[in-house]
């Protein structure tokens, strides 16, 4: 999942903290210059908009995921 950040300033390792109680797998991705975080994580949105809120910063979940780690959003159900 990923979410537009409100916050730019933030750091990996603040987010990675404040999500390791609800999944210590869980894996980010933060493009701070853009304002763009990408979740992998078994936690739920909500409880991932919950952790942001937590450490100041409003953000929204991105409707259609765009390009950020590198690898492709595909799905494979097009083709």
């Amino acid at each position: 999942m990923q979410f537009e950040l409100s916050n730019r300033n933030l750091e990996a390792s603040m987010l990675a903290a404040g999500l390791r109680p609800l999944d210590p797998d869980a894996k980010i991705v933060l493009d701070a210059r853009r304002g763009r975080l990408e979740v992998l994580s078994t936690a739920t949105a909500a409880q991932v908009l919950d952790v942001l809120e937590e450490i100041g910063c409003v953000a929204t979940l991105l409707e259609h995921e765009v390009h950020i780690s590198g690898g492709s959003t595909c799905c494979g159900h097009c083709s």
